[in-house]
């Protein structure tokens, strides 16, 4: 009981000691104590809360007795808080009454209207707390430079590129500017030589590191695509794809562990791209060079080859194959004709005129009057057909739902390493332009699907060829 009111005492000194400034200064080391719920980040309390950290910016109390403003914890990942409790180390400054150091104020006139034309002067007034700039606000501030595109003003701020006068540029998410009567610097020969100098360093030097976003992103913000995670399907043409610019798609985008990212995102030439682990910036990234002796993959590097188109004589013999169109599953069938599009097209005598029962995923597609789904044969063999067409045998049908070797999924998770197979793709995932490459390939789960709209799944597949993708929404038959 003595300890217990001893613990209890000792919490309440803490308490009172730490929040009683209203502003604890840039610099100050804490101890992260509580996170609010209507704090962003208070779904990663559990990995947040007791974490030293030191604040990189002034926080400011709230009425609700929290601080909002920005932390970089031991391990170096900054956060904006907007309603986080920290505690004052002892030895460290916690009021912003104990320095001398006052904010500058920098004055001037602000820009009226909804837009600022490109090519106008301006000063930066203010770098406000919510940019990820803010700590670096004092070498900001005051600045001068030329817009270089057309800006767009809401509630008195711009977001997007700036280039200063200094020759630094960032990409801001929230600032101030206003107008300035200066004059740009004359661009010298000097001057352009020395750039000359500095794009030739830069070609033969690695490209800096990137900021990255911390965070939710939410739906629509525009961002630059910064890294890609080799556990990520489009590792292999991340040539491709860091340095490219576009606005998070669908959904807001939670940060997961290690500061990645997965979800649909959608760049600025109109391609899209669902990524499984991505981390991004909201300022330009310099893009990644291949090496001479890393050769990009390409469509014949599969071993399909759907280059060629089918031969009128193979459609015909298609379309002239005879096909019921009410066939469900435990009826007793014949294949009358394997598509042209089926990759068991080339093996097609090996099935026409088989005999089996239609499997329970079996799917008549009436757009190319033929199924989708598996056949169990005669011979114990079961094959899944991309497109096929069948008959009814006439006064014959299997009671037979299932068979052992392998069943439809309808859970709402598959465990990972389940083998399955895939069977159909939608429209709405971006390997939906790739369909034919993926439909029938096996493989293992990787980390586990999650069940999506109707019989649909998210997640990661490794194939058995070594490939892996991580779908949006995919169908799989789960193999036994």
């Amino acid at each position: 009981m003595r300890k217990l009111f001893s613990f209890l005492l000792l919490s309440t000194v803490l308490t009172i000691s730490s929040f009683a400034a209203d502003k604890i200064a840039k610099g100050t080391s804490v101890k992260i104590l509580e996170i609010a719920k209507s704090d962003s980040y208070y779904e990663e309390r559990a990995d947040l809360l007791g974490k030293d950290a030191k604040a990189v910016s002034e926080l400011e109390k709230n009425s609700d007795g929290f601080y909002s403003g920005s932390l970089e914890t031991t391990d170096g990942r900054s956060i904006f808080f907007s309603s986080v409790k920290v505690s004052v180390k002892s030895g460290s400054s916690s009021s912003s009454a104990t320095t001398t150091t006052k904010p500058k104020t920098i004055t001037g006139t602000e820009f009226s209207g909804s837009t600022i034309p490109k090519g106008t002067r301006f000063k930066v007034l203010e770098v406000p707390s919510d940019d990820a700039y803010y700590s670096d606000r004092d070498d900001i501030e005051g600045q001068t430079g030329t817009t270089t595109s057309e800006l767009t003003i809401e509630d008195g701020y711009t977001g997007g590129s700036i280039e200063l006068d200094n020759g630094k540029s960032y990409y801001f998410y929230k600032v101030k500017i206003g107008k300035s009567s200066t004059t740009a610097p004359a661009k010298t020969s000097g001057t352009s030589s020395a750039k000359t100098t500095t794009t030739t360093t830069s070609a033969t030097t690695s490209a800096k590191t990137p900021k990255f976003v911390t965070g939710t992103i939410k739906k629509g913000t525009v961002v630059y695509v910064a890294e890609i995670s080799e556990d990520d399907s489009y590792y292999s043409d991340r040539y491709d794809h860091v340095g490219k610019k576009g606005k998070i798609g669908k959904n807001d985008l939670t940060m997961k562990e290690d500061g990645w990212y997965a979800g649909d995102f959608s760049y600025d030439d109109g391609s899209t791209a669902y990524f499984y682990k991505v981390k991004f910036s909201k300022e330009p990234v310099d893009k990644i060079i291949r090496p001479a002796d890393e050769v990009k993959a390409t469509d014949d590097d599969y071993y399909f080859d759907y280059s060629d188109e089918p031969k009128k004589a193979d459609v015909a013999e298609w379309d002239d194959a005879a096909n019921d169109d009410n066939i469900k599953e435990g009826d007793k069938v014949k294949v009358t004709a394997v598509s042209p599009e089926d990759s068991y097209y080339d093996d097609r005598d090996e099935y026409v005129g088989k005999v089996g029962v239609a499997g329970d995923d079996l799917d008549f597609v009436s757009d190319n009057n033929g199924y989708g789904g598996s056949v169990t044969l005669e011979d114990g063999s079961k094959p899944y057909f991309y497109l096929v067409k069948l008959i009814k045998i006439s006064g014959s049908s299997s009671t037979t739902k299932k068979t052992t070797s392998s069943s439809s999924s309808s859970s709402k998770t598959i465990a990972k390493g389940t083998k399955v197979m895939v069977t159909d793709l939608s429209s709405d995932d971006s390997f939906s332009s790739d369909k034919g490459k993926y439909i029938r390939k096996k493989g293992k789960v990787a980390e586990g699907l999650t069940q999506q709209d109707g019989d649909y799944y998210s997640g990661k597949i490794l194939f058995d060829d070594g490939t892996d993708a991580y779908f949006f929404k995919v169908k799989v038959t789960i193999l036994n």
